[in-house]
């Protein structure tokens, strides 16, 4: 191998590193920003959703979370209900 072979050999692998250095570094600056306000595509919501249970067919219990105010809503095929307040988060 001549000089000029091992000069660009060397020039490639150089460039290889860096744009993987480059993807390394674009891939952990999305696992830190991931939920954060520039990770998400819309403003935090203040409304939580803090659980879900199906109850058969088209029914569910929801547990909303509102300002520190814990909702139980029911949800069915022909709309929802707020069916009671939950003792506030601790």
């Amino acid at each position: 191998m001549g000089g000029d072979e091992i000069g660009l050999a060397a020039s490639s692998l150089a460039s290889f590193t860096l744009i993987l250095g480059v993807l390394a570094g674009a891939l952990w600056l999305a696992r830190r920003l991931r939920g954060t306000k520039w990770g998400r595509a819309e403003a935090a919501s203040p409304i939580h959703l803090v659980a879900t249970r199906a109850l058969g067919g088209q029914h569910m219990l929801v547990l909303a979370e509102v300002e520190g105010q814990r909702f139980l809503i029911g949800v069915s095929r022909g709309g929802m209900t707020t069916l009671g307040r939950v003792g506030a988060r601790e």
